[in-house]
């Protein structure tokens, strides 16, 4: 009689064990990642500048294209409010160059060529679509 008992004790412990143990740990987890906001941080490479209420650019030497990212004010990833752009690169031994922008997916991009070292300054003009006049322009150093 007592290995009977033992038995099915044995046996219904665990399970009743289990099933009070899974219920309770199932409802704060999907509680706490309702709770929690994705939080977006700007790429560490290249240089970001702050672009007033609208949010911020990533200025990027990648490669041998220069490539501008945009992002909003949460620093989530966004599409260009821009239609193109136009940068001047100058470098402290050579003569400056220019490099038109223009839309590829979600960035602007340059078509000509930046060689190395990119070791320069910029200037950046971003046009929006039917103007002529630039609708934003920065001077900085790269990197």
């Amino acid at each position: 009689m007592k290995t009977t008992t033992l038995l099915l004790l044995g046996l219904l412990l665990p399970a009743v064990i289990t099933a009070a143990d899974s219920a309770p740990k199932a409802a704060p987890e999907v509680k706490a990642k309702a709770k929690k906001e994705q939080v977006y941080e700007l790429p560490k490479s290249g240089k970001n500048l702050q672009r007033g209420s609208a949010g911020w650019i990533n200025v990027e030497a990648s490669g041998t294209r220069l490539v501008v990212k945009f992002f909003d004010a949460k620093k989530k990833p966004v599409p260009p409010d821009v239609e193109r752009g136009f940068a001047r690169f100058q470098f402290a031994s050579k003569n400056p160059e220019r490099a038109p922008l223009h839309r590829e997916g979600e960035t602007l991009v340059s078509t000509a060529t930046v060689r190395p070292p990119h070791n320069f300054l910029v200037i950046l003009s971003l046009f929006r679509s039917g103007e002529e006049e630039s609708a934003e322009s920065y001077t900085f150093k790269y990197p």
